[in-house]
């Protein structure tokens, strides 16, 4: 048996050798199994989330100390015994006056780590995909009917949520309230919807989706993971949970068209509907509608079923073969 494990006979006419392929050989090795699930690479996953986070708090720490000084420096009447109502006012100042900065720095900071970390480790030798191998009707039409699906559902699920546990949403809201992201501010806006949304979808749907594929998990496990992890990062039970639920839904557009361009979209889409679409929803006079919201929640889930099956059917989503 030669090298290449092909076996050698001779032609009984002409007395030549003939080479036989190893394929044809009954004693060949037989085909490779599944691949084994490499669960170092599942645990390696968590890294970029850490990263994220540690990039966060370290664009906060600077801006907290300087809040810090002002209550000892200014003499503000608090109980410095009290660590909580010292927290509050720590908080509270540091949303008033440096949460923009913090945010702009974490997230400048943020793209330039994930940027190189996602290009060198998961694009640069891969095949590239174009464009207009993943934005066509099908895709586009998929594309709005999450944005809208996932808006019109969560504002369903609040109502449900509210009549269930009301302090749940109250707390969340009052979270929201006190985080400063809001529409009164041109940089917190910027961030809001343009930065985070690149930022977190290069982590999550990049980075750590890439990770996960290196560990031979089958795709629902890669799409489901990445999805947890990007709801346990935003540190909230309310936030984390319909974090999470997004994040399914883009790691299956990921997945699908092979590429983070089609979810930084898509999550960018998202971020502008939460911030603006439900004050326009709220001018209507349609948020005050409990009946209405759940009615559109209803069918929000037909619009997200469809998304699926026209995702599904789409010649653009087909090939699994290439990355981007």
């Amino acid at each position: 048996m030669s090298e290449n494990n092909s076996i050698q006979t001779y032609d009984p006419v002409t007395g030549q050798p003939v080479v036989q392929p190893a394929a044809e050989n009954p004693q060949a090795a037989p085909a490779a199994g599944p691949k084994k699930v490499r669960v170092g690479f599942i645990f390696l996953a968590i890294v970029p989330m850490v990263v994220l986070i540690a990039i966060q708090t370290m664009a906060q720490i600077p801006f907290m100390i300087m809040s810090v000084l002002k209550v000892y420096n200014e003499g503000i009447p608090i109980d410095l015994t009290d660590a909580y109502e010292l927290g509050i006012f720590i908080t509270q100042d540091f949303m008033e006056n440096y949460a923009e900065y913090a945010y702009l720095i974490y997230s400048v900071i943020g793209l330039i780590v994930f940027i190189i970390w996602y290009y060198k480790g998961f694009v640069k030798k891969s095949p590239k995909v174009k464009l207009g191998q993943i934005f066509g009707l099908r895709s586009v039409l998929a594309v709005v009917g999450t944005v809208v699906g996932l808006v019109l559902f969560l504002n369903a699920a609040f109502v449900i949520v509210y009549q269930i546990a009301p302090k749940v949403i109250e707390d969340y809201n009052q979270l929201m309230e006190d985080a400063g992201i809001g529409v009164d501010s041109i940089a917190m806006i910027i961030y809001a919807i343009i930065l985070g949304p690149i930022l977190e979808e290069l982590c999550f749907r990049g980075v750590t989706y890439g990770i996960l594929k290196k560990a031979n998990l089958k795709p629902g496990f890669v799409i489901a993971i990445s999805a947890v992890l990007f709801g346990i990062m935003h540190m909230n039970l309310v936030q984390g949970v319909y974090a999470a639920v997004l994040g399914l839904l883009l790691g299956f557009l990921r997945y699908k068209y092979r590429s983070v361009i089609i979810t930084i979209t898509t999550h960018i889409l998202f971020n502008i509907a939460g911030t603006f679409g439900e004050i326009g929803l709220e001018e209507l006079g349609i948020m005050d509608n409990d009946g209405f919201t759940l009615i559109l929640g209803g069918f929000a889930l037909f619009l997200l079923v469809f998304v699926i099956v026209l995702v599904n059917n789409d010649k653009k989503a087909e090939s699994q073969a290439l990355e981007a």
